[in-house]
């Protein structure tokens, strides 16, 4: 019977393992005379060829196997081990560095390397161990951040010298500052297994750990390090930030102030620890924290930024402005658009258009020149911008009438769309004044946990007067393809997406309901407006799939809004064309709506058209 191409590789790689060569040899050519570019068969008749150290006919069979499939890492590894057998130094190298472009790393990458340093790197080669000299100057060139040095010297070091444990631990920070985070693992597992009573080498492979996703295994390595040394500050440190990812805030907590205990002046563990109580909605504690990891180090970039975030969601704007502008004196490289973009936000909210503007200007020119990913605040500066622009051609410079009743805009960034509106609705005229909480979903409202979303909802629905009209605009977060509802359902495929939805709006109007009961304001509840994607940058399925999840929530939020005695702004029914996408009419840009649509909203609120669910 005649083999298939798979059946016969399968049989070729069984002989070989069995030294059945020229078996496997007979095999692996069958296959490349009927397909001459099969990577896996010229890559395993080049390993079988270097075996009988004939590396020059391996050569051209690697290459083969490497144009047909680049991504196996296995291929590249073979195909430079090959040239510096046969003393192509200069080509191994070239391939090396394609190699790393592809993504390819690990000890077997790092020996090969090693071995292609210059001789003049390697000393003492009869010594049991590197020069005091040797290890000096390795330290010295990371302590200065010549990480390109330190790497070559260190790679020199671990090739001829392969148990010494301090030349893996410097190789496993190098790579880690470089970005080369696999081999760091690697070198950093190296170090442990050779010294494994040394808690920094252990501290230092967790937080690679971490890195990697690999939290569990991170967290051991993080308690082995405290275990060997408990009084070890960083190990504790390094323990929060891993039990923060995990989610596991209160743990993370107790760790972060464990490292403080030790190590009072620990700027950044003050920070991280500003950030956890964030998380956990104590704004006030939180923002005890950074301020006193800015006053332990006064160019912390990070903690001022956290700082302003904290004071966001405290609704302090002047503070937020303080710091933002502080924050861009001190770095404009890593800061300067996400702190532009919120003080354009501020200003917005201040009712302060030109100075916005002003802000949003700057964000321009610094956008104009980075190529950092800063998604959100991107975001945020389309946006804002092209409200901007709408206020100046049609509505700036209004103000609220002597009539006009307060409406209230409490939400995510849907609320920028109302601000300084003028609504009629039901015969009264509304004045629309913006209460923004970024990042807000439904879900963070309807929880169990206290965190910083119900913090600043709770300071502004608890300031208002009494019996005040107030537009909820929380939920389109919820109903995104990478978070919210769809990510939910992807993590627990045994649920189904109705019960998800109906679960998340009881549990947010229930919160609204309690928090309500006092106070007795008018509510209405926002709906979700139909996408607005590009077709082009997204399949079939994933938009069908978006536009079923949001349909389905804005019937159950609708349905539950009245039954909670709540009134309901259709944002839906306004923006779609018919087959749940926008209808191009009403929307700002890809996420919202402009403030003509919203005006629209509610010219329709309370009209007779009925909501079908199909």
């Amino acid at each position: 019977m005649e083999l298939t191409i798979e059946q016969a590789l399968q049989q070729g790689v069984a002989a070989h393992r069995e030294g059945k060569l020229q078996e496997a040899e007979r095999l692996y050519r069958a296959i490349l005379q009927s397909q001459p570019a099969h990577p896996d068969a010229n890559h395993s008749l080049g390993v079988l060829a270097v075996s009988v150290n004939k590396a020059d006919a391996a050569l051209p069979l690697f290459k083969t196997a490497l144009e047909a499939n680049p991504k196996i890492e296995q291929f590249w590894l073979s195909y430079i081990d090959a040239l510096i057998k046969e003393k192509q130094f200069e080509n191994a190298k070239q391939v090396l560095e394609q190699a790393k472009t592809q993504g390819v790393d690990g000890e077997r990458l790092i020996s090969l390397e090693a071995q292609l340093l210059p001789k003049t790197q390697i000393k003492n080669v009869n010594s049991a161990s590197p020069s005091q000299q040797q290890l000096d100057s390795l330290l010295e060139l990371y302590k200065n951040r010549r990480f390109n040095d330190a790497e070559k010297l260190a790679l020199s070091i671990t090739n001829e010298f392969p148990k010494h444990p301090l030349a893996w631990k410097v190789l496993g920070a190098v790579l880690k500052q470089t970005g080369k985070v696999i081999g760091s693992l690697t070198a950093m597992q190296k170090s442990v297994k050779l010294t494994p009573q040394d808690a920094e080498a252990h501290s230092n492979l967790g937080v690679t750990l971490k890195e990697l996703g690999r939290l569990d295994a991170a967290e051991a390595s993080c308690r082995q390090a405290i275990a060997l040394k408990s009084d070890y500050a960083e190990a504790h440190y390094n323990l929060g930030v891993t039990l923060k990812e995990l989610g596991r805030l209160d743990e993370a907590l107790a760790s972060y102030t464990q490292a403080i205990a030790l190590k009072p002046d620990f700027a950044e563990a003050h920070s991280n620890l500003g950030v956890t109580l964030q998380e956990l909605g104590r704004l006030d504690d939180a923002l005890a924290s950074y301020n006193q990891a800015i006053a332990l180090k006064r160019d912390f970039a990070e903690a001022m930024w956290n700082l302003s975030i904290t004071q966001s969601y405290m609704n302090d704007l002047e503070a937020e402005i303080v710091s933002l502008q502080n924050l861009l004196q001190i770095d404009s490289d890593d800061y300067g658009l996400r702190s532009s973009v919120n003080l354009a936000i501020c200003n917005f909210l201040k009712g302060d258009f030109t100075e916005s503007k002003k802000h949003l200007l700057a964000a321009t020119k610094i956008q104009e020149k980075t190529s950092s990913e800063s998604k959100n605040e991107r975001v945020y500066w389309r946006y804002l911008s092209n409200i901007l622009k709408w206020h100046k051609t049609k509505y700036l410079g209004v103000k609220k009438g002597k009539n006009d009743r307060n409406l209230y805009v409490i939400g995510e960034s849907h609320s920028l769309s109302s601000h300084h509106l003028c609504i009629q609705n039901s015969g009264s005229n509304f004045f629309c004044s913006a209460k923004l909480i970024k990042g807000c979903k439904q879900w963070h409202l309807g929880n169990a946990f206290r965190n910083q979303y119900k913090h600043q909802f709770e300071t502004i629905f608890f300031a208002l007067p009494k019996h005040s009209y107030v537009l909820v605009a929380i939920g389109e977060i919820d109903c995104r393809l990478d978070t919210g509802i769809i990510a939910h359902k992807r993590k627990f495929p045994e649920k189904q997406i109705k019960e998800i939805i109906s679960n998340t709006i009881e549990n947010y109007l229930n919160y609204i309901v309690n928090n309500n009961s006092d106070y007795q304001h008018n509510v209405t509840i926002q709906g979700v407006p139909c996408p607005n994607l590009d077709v082009r940058n997204h399949s079939e399925k994933d938009i069908r799939q978006l536009g079923e999840v949001i349909k389905i929530f804005n019937y159950e939020l609708k349905m539950q809004s009245k039954e909670k005695g709540f009134g309901f702004l259709d944002t839906h029914q306004l923006t779609n064309k018919g087959d749940g996408m926008s209808n191009g009419s009403w929307h700002i840009d890809d996420y919202h709506l402009s403030p003509e649509g919203m005006q629209e909203a509610w010219r329709r609120c309370g009209s007779e058209e009925s909501y079908e669910q199909s």
